[in-house]
């Protein structure tokens, strides 16, 4: 199972905003090893190692993340349509890794039973966290419930909480899954050694100040439509009077409408009667006797 991502220009491929965010390279190398693959119709993996810009090391570890996340969002989705369409998908093996269905399967119905506990303990990536004694080292698991689950991973993430970088941030530097990377902050939590602050990312709070705008636009609209609403109002109570809100050559116009509908009925029903009589050689005693056969339809 191979996965491949569209490249388009510059800083909007997802490899190209996965390395400039994790730090791996700069903006301006990221586009000087795009123009190179471009020009020396290349692949992208190559024109990055052979630059020596990123190690092979590095740039494998950065697309299997990369795959793993794609499927993973997917999975998140709570709805949506879409459309299957199979066809070849061309990879260099030597930095894309094939994954196995079965294990990518087993591996996501996991993160689907575990992710709405995890929501529940860490609803936003915009949180931040740090740690509750600046000095302590995951040593401090030892001898603990949690001793078992230390890992490599947790190093790295630990080592970025600083008080200041939120979860989004941390994903991003630590090159370790966004289901990952939740589950290792939990446990660190649990185990007392990180809390979260009452920092807030520059992100939320400039989106916090989008919103707050959007609303307060909102509320204007709303304001200007119900003045226009009540003079609407106000303009025809005063002109229709106790037939409001109809005039009175409206009102008029409908009790003859009622008065053809009601002939119509009239009409309908008597042919119902005629048309049931040829068939019984009787007269409908109920109207439901015709009702029954369609007649009145």
């Amino acid at each position: 199972m191979g996965v491949g991502f569209p490249l388009v220009s510059g800083e909007e491929t997802p490899l190209g905003k996965r390395l400039i965010r994790g730090g791996l390279i700069s903006a301006e190398n990221w586009k000087k090893a795009y123009q190179e693959h471009e020009e020396g119709l290349q692949g992208i993996e190559r024109a990055l190692t052979q630059s020596g810009m990123v190690t092979r090391e590095d740039l494998t570890a950065t697309l299997r993340l990369l795959t793993f996340d794609t499927i993973y969002q997917l999975f998140k989705w709570k709805g949506g349509t879409f459309h299957f369409e199979a066809q070849p998908v061309s990879y260099d093996q030597e930095f894309v890794e094939p994954l196995s269905a079965e294990y990518v399967l087993l591996d996501v119905l996991r993160m689907v039973d575990e992710w709405p506990m995890i929501a529940e303990r860490l609803p936003s990536l915009d949180m931040v966290m740090q740690k509750i004694n600046p000095l302590a080292t995951l040593d401090a698991l030892n001898g603990t419930p949690w001793e078992k689950s230390r890992t490599f991973q947790m190093e790295v993430i630990y080592d970025l909480i600083d008080g200041q970088r939120s979860i989004k941030e941390i994903i991003e530097l630590s090159f370790v899954e966004e289901f990952e990377t939740c589950k290792n902050l939990i446990v660190l939590m649990d185990a007392g050694l990180i809390e979260p602050t009452t920092i807030v990312s520059a992100q939320k709070e400039k989106g916090g100040k989008i919103l707050l705008s959007k609303h307060l636009a909102d509320a204007g609209a709303y304001l200007v439509v119900g003045i226009l609403a009540l003079f609407f109002l106000l303009q025809l109570t005063s002109t229709r009077f106790s037939h409001f809100p109809l005039t009175r050559v409206e009102i008029q116009g409908w009790h003859i409408f009622q008065d053809s509908l009601r002939k119509i009925a009239e009409a309908k029903k008597k042919t119902a009667e005629e048309v049931f009589f040829l068939e019984e050689n009787r007269y409908p005693q109920k109207p439901d006797e015709m009702a029954k056969r369609g007649l009145l339809n």
